[in-house]
């Protein structure tokens, strides 16, 4: 329990600031065992000067604020709306390249041997007239959506 008091006597001090660091500054313990501190030594009992000891504390200068605009300086806001704007369609741009890429995938597998398994993992029998026409469904779908890239 005396280190605690200790500690917030000895971060009490600290804290009082320059003035309190300009003069001397002593440590005692009392009779009963408690540390003091003090500025002026005490008349009956052996202090000891440990002004030697101290260092200033938050010597440091203050951050400069972040600056809290997205892009700096004074935002424009038909800037910011552009920029919306063109991300907005460049994420509707990469969502037609993605279908246009799934489309060509379905459509080079309905090109070659076909298999087809439904959710039981049982085989599908398609008729080759069957497989033309999903094809030409997917040809039209990737003209559709990979005409526009």
């Amino acid at each position: 329990m005396n280190n605690l008091h200790l500690t917030w006597l000895l971060s009490g001090l600290l804290l009082a600031g320059p003035a309190a660091l300009a003069s001397e500054m002593y440590r005692w313990v009392d009779e009963q065992g408690k540390v003091h501190f003090s500025d002026r030594p005490p008349v009956e009992a052996k202090a000891e000067n440990i002004e030697h000891k101290l260092r200033p504390i938050n010597t440091a200068d203050a951050p400069q604020p972040k600056d809290t605009t997205r892009h700096g300086g004074d935002a424009d806001p038909e800037q910011e709306y552009e920029s919306r704007q063109q991300q907005r369609q460049l994420a509707q741009q990469q969502k037609m390249l993605n279908a246009c890429n799934a489309a060509k995938k379905k459509l080079r597998i309905l090109q070659g041997p076909v298999a087809l398994i439904d959710e039981n993992g049982k085989e599908i029998k398609i008729s080759e007239r069957e497989r033309q026409q999903m094809a030409a469904q997917l040809q039209s779908e990737i003209r559709g959506k990979c005409g526009q890239l």
